[in-house]
């Protein structure tokens, strides 16, 4: 099912293994081997298709794609859209169901894109196809005359996010409308996203894993919301070691550590509860780094709690996803050259 043309290329996906280690075959953000150490909510949420792209250059007038989606989750916010973009320009969004799921798309007039795109992320012969954010995908299949991306076509730089179902786009139209793609767009960068719904743990093993990778110029890391329910002194403990382990492991790349935005935790304990805890832990951690490429980013003022958040008080809306990507990205720039 995943028998795609040799000139196709694949973006934020790690690999394919049956579905939660019994179902079809689907696309992974991370390994299997990985996968299976971590909580519930990570192992689930590894198989969601969260920032996964296809990329090539059309050479037919058009193309079909069919996609196979075995499990659509993130209730009550559905499975998400995909979404067809060449380069930086929208094509269209389509809503991706459990089943087959079919599009056929006519190029545009690239010149007149080419035209209005003086200083492109991404070049607009390049077309992109974005999985949607709570998606398994079983299946796609290709139908046109392609050519593999050209040198060029990307951005310059790639930026590795991590963290919890805000980064992984819950609430967002998009992929790349979360406010880590928000964010890598006002940056000029190529976003790998391994966010995680309720998983982000921080666990050895995903501390490991990401210390031993080395495909990214700077990493954005947002933690600690979804550890506020987790015994105290385990959260701690694992909040710290990432923290080190990270930033050591990546002394020549800069580092974002990001606290937790505004959510329902602060409003119950009139900010002074857990998420203020863990920003104040996330702040003392980095700071006693004493290391140049390391950045505390306090979340709490990315967000207006009172504009840009869903009824539940913790997941930010479309607007909310605006907000947060623009600030982090203002935030980020005061640091990259």
């Amino acid at each position: 099912m995943f028998n795609l043309p040799p000139e196709i290329s694949l973006h934020n996906i790690s690999e394919s293994a049956a579905h939660l280690g019994e179902g079809p075959e689907i696309l992974l953000r991370i390994p299997e081997n990985l996968r299976r150490t971590l909580n519930k909510n990570a192992k689930v949420c590894a198989s969601h298709s969260t920032g996964c792209e296809l990329r090539f250059r059309l050479k037919s007038p058009s193309f079909t794609i069919h996609i196979q989606a075995c499990h659509v989750g993130g209730l009550p916010h559905g499975g998400g859209l995909a979404q067809i973009l060449f380069g930086d320009f929208s094509y269209t969004y389509f809503p991706i169901v459990e089943g087959e799921n079919h599009i056929t798309c006519t190029a545009p007039d690239h010149h007149n894109l080419r035209d209005v795109s003086n200083h492109p992320c991404f070049h607009p012969d390049l077309v992109r196809i974005l999985l949607p954010t709570h998606a398994s995908i079983s299946g796609i299949q290709l139908k046109g005359d392609f050519t593999s991306p050209q040198s060029g076509d990307l951005p310059s730089r790639r930026a590795l996010h991590y963290g919890s179902s805000i980064t992984q786009g819950t609430g967002a139209t998009s992929s790349r409308e979360s406010w880590a793609g928000i964010c890598a767009l006002h940056l000029n960068a190529d976003l790998i996203n391994l966010g995680f719904g309720g998983g982000c743990h921080c666990e050895p093993e995903m501390t490991d894993y990401l210390c031993a990778r080395n495909d990214f110029d700077f990493a954005v890391l947002e933690l600690g919301v979804n550890m506020i329910n987790l015994d105290h002194e385990l959260a701690e403990k694992n909040l710290q070691n990432f923290i080190r382990k990270f930033s050591a492991a990546h002394s020549d790349k800069p580092i974002f550590f990001i606290s937790p935005f505004p959510c329902h935790d602060d409003i119950i304990h009139q900010s002074q509860g857990r998420a203020q805890e863990f920003r104040e832990l996330i702040a003392s951690e980095v700071t006693s780094l004493h290391t140049p490429n390391a950045h505390f980013i306090d979340g709490k003022q990315a967000l207006n709690p009172q504009t840009g958040l869903t009824v539940d008080l913790t997941h930010p809306s479309p607007a909310g996803m605006i907000q947060i990507g623009t600030y982090i990205s203002s935030e980020i720039k005061k640091h990259l050259l």
